[in-house]
């Protein structure tokens, strides 16, 4: 494969990325929340489950910092929590975790509580659901039974799973008049290496593998596609309405050629 196909799919691969990757706000920070919804501070955080424990700590110091009144951790056992949990025993300092038969919500919570220092009882586990739209659901559930339905909520997800988990959050919580907030923990940049690519996201540890990743991303698109195979209004109905840019959807046609294996949407929900 010459230098100009590597440069044009890894040109693909961050169009595609920075769309998944929603942000509704450029920084977790009250002014920019005051800035673009008018509040100075949201009724909670939502982390949703993943594989990262960069992704927990991010959203747990926004909470210490006063961006929230509350924290939740939504997340069961699902397809990443075996990769959660090989990233905790590579770390040293998560020799005190127990990940035996735990859900991410609990793991990430330990690893929360043990780094920031936040009390376990301050935070708000949903340890049941297993995809992106039982998130959303579960959560919803939670909080109903608790009497607790926030007016706003700061979701925080893997960046590959943001938009998606954004439109399942919007559909689950319909009939709420919550505001809901996307901030994706970081942006992924990949670029050319001698064996293929590389992220530039240098300080995120517990990064995707390159074939994770890519396993991630083209997966997105034909479950975002509001069609008969999707999971929009005309499909499946476990989200809402997601405009797909025609640069998006171009991108992904181009990288489909390379990675034909992704034309139909596999295992995971």
């Amino acid at each position: 494969m010459n230098n100009q196909i590597v440069l044009k799919m890894l040109g693909d691969i961050n169009n595609i990325i920075k769309f998944l990757s929603k942000r509704d706000i450029n920084e977790l920070s009250s002014s920019e929340l005051c800035n673009k919804f008018g509040i100075k501070q949201a009724d909670m955080i939502i982390i949703l489950g993943n594989s990262m424990p960069y992704i927990a700590r991010l959203g747990a110091v926004a909470y210490k910092n006063g961006l929230s009144k509350n924290l939740m951790i939504v997340g069961g056992i699902g397809h990443s929590t075996k990769y959660l949990i090989e990233n905790v025993l590579e770390e040293n300092k998560y020799i005190s975790i127990d990940v035996n038969n735990k859900s991410e919500a609990e793991i990430l919570a330990q690893i929360i509580s043990l780094e920031e220092n936040i009390d376990k009882e301050k935070i708000i586990i949903e340890s049941n659901s297993t995809n992106c739209g039982s998130n959303a659901y579960e959560a919803y559930d939670v909080l109903r039974r608790r009497g607790e339905i926030p007016k706003s909520i700061i979701l925080i997800q893997d960046p590959t799973m943001q938009l998606r988990s954004h439109a399942s959050f919007l559909k689950a919580w319909d009939k709420e008049d919550t505001l809901i907030i996307s901030y994706a923990p970081f942006i992924p940049e990949v670029k050319e290496t001698k064996n293929g690519f590389i992220f530039l996201n240098t300080d995120v540890k517990g990064i995707w593998s390159n074939e994770r990743f890519m396993d991630l991303i083209m997966g997105e698109i034909p479950r975002l596609k509001d069609d008969e195979n999707g999971y929009g209004p005309k499909g499946k109905g476990f989200i809402s309405h997601v405009n797909i840019p025609e640069e998006v959807l171009v991108s992904y046609e181009n990288l489909i050629s390379h990675y034909s294996e992704y034309n139909e949407i596999r295992f995971r929900k």
